[in-house]
């Protein structure tokens, strides 16, 4: 499902202790405990298939200066401690690129991707152009294709880079999206989309689903969508390892090209049974993939993938019209503590299929 695009700056959570997950064993890769800091840096790159520059934030395994600071923060979301322009460690690590939702953008992923940093791995997230936070257009959204080609573009560029290319290990490169993100990974991993299959998949919900009504009161038109473009393959063979969170189009997928798909790959699904939206569904999709692993976060909604919003963010969302339970979660726990359930889950699957393949 997009998320809302609301003109905000970007987005976050606040840290919390690996030591209470007993994560030491698992995720330190090697390294004693708070060997690295998180530090962040904003690059620009202009993937050959768009006419503007798009932004990217790189967050990576830093040394203990730089500036500290609140990653994301803003009147709707707490931020993460990070630290900018910090000294980068002197090794090379796993690159990991992180795909954001439609509506959504890299910082909003911060809680993640700083703790991956910390944990040994250069995360890149780039701000898909007119599918993030204040530029999010459904029309150019429904156009796929362009994700994918983005990841490309990004990695080209950072292992062309003199400085990024000394960090990066390029024989270790994952991958790791949420909603609409998670379809752009599915397609840079090998998968090929079925327009015909989800617009089907959209004129049987009856308005009943969120991504297909979003879509389309934002003036969609599938008859008229590129379908070469849509159903093309943008499989990029650098990519090692997939991670999907709540992927979009998880209906949606050519079942060969599903079959094809040769990397580990572990899907996530925000939720159990019928609390996970019906469009990014995706038990049976990751039965479809060769070895694939799936988890379900009990507790959990799609939007819980998002920062902590601050206490007052149901108030801001008020102001800017928007009624999508944003802030909220599908139980007790807290979001602090599903986000620690989401990221075990991601970084012991990184650890085996990146650092210890």
């Amino acid at each position: 499902m997009p998320l809302p695009s609301i003109p905000l700056s970007q987005t976050p959570l606040r840290r919390f202790s690996l030591s209470s997950l007993l994560l030491l064993p698992l995720l330190l890769l090697g390294h004693p405990a708070a060997a690295f800091e998180a530090g962040t840096a904003w690059i620009t790159i202009t993937p050959p298939h768009r006419s503007e520059p798009e932004r990217v934030l790189i967050t990576y395994p830093a040394k203990s200066d730089g500036e500290p600071f609140s990653l994301g923060a803003d009147e709707l979301w707490t931020g993460v401690p990070a630290r900018r322009e910090a000294t980068p460690a002197s090794e090379r690590f796993p690159l990991v690129i992180l795909s954001h939702g439609s509506g959504g953008n890299a910082a909003s992923l911060g809680w993640l991707s700083t703790e991956l940093a910390k944990n040994g791995f250069i995360v890149a997230a780039p701000n898909h152009i007119h599918s993030t936070s204040g530029d999010s257009v459904p029309v150019e959204s429904f156009k796929i294709w362009e994700r994918p080609q983005d990841i490309s573009a990004l990695i080209d560029a950072l292992l062309a880079d003199p400085q990024w290319s000394k960090r990066i290990d390029p024989d270790r490169i994952g991958g790791i999206g949420f909603s609409l993100g998670g379809t752009s990974m599915m397609l840079t991993a090998g998968a090929q989309a079925s327009l015909g299959v989800f617009a089907g998949y959209c004129a049987a919900s009856a308005g009943k689903d969120g991504g297909c009504n979003w879509f389309q009161r934002g003036g969609v038109d599938f008859a008229e969508v590129d379908r070469k473009a849509f159903e093309g393959s943008y499989k990029d063979r650098r990519l090692s390892a997939l991670v999907a969170v709540d992927p979009g189009l998880a209906m949606a997928y050519q079942p060969e090209s599903v079959k094809a798909v040769d990397m580990p790959t572990l899907i996530v699904n925000l939720g159990e049974g019928e609390a996970i939206m019906p469009g990014v569904r995706a038990e049976k999709l990751a039965g479809e993939i060769r070895g694939a692993r799936y988890a379900a976060i009990p507790g959990a909604l799609h939007f819980t993938f998002l920062g902590v919003c601050n206490p007052n963010g149901a108030e801001v969302l008020k102001r800017y019209g928007e009624d999508e339970p944003i802030c909220q979660d599908g139980g007790d726990v807290s979001r602090e503590e599903l986000h620690k359930q989401i990221f075990f889950k991601i970084a012991v699957f990184l650890r085996k299929t990146l650092v210890e393949k």
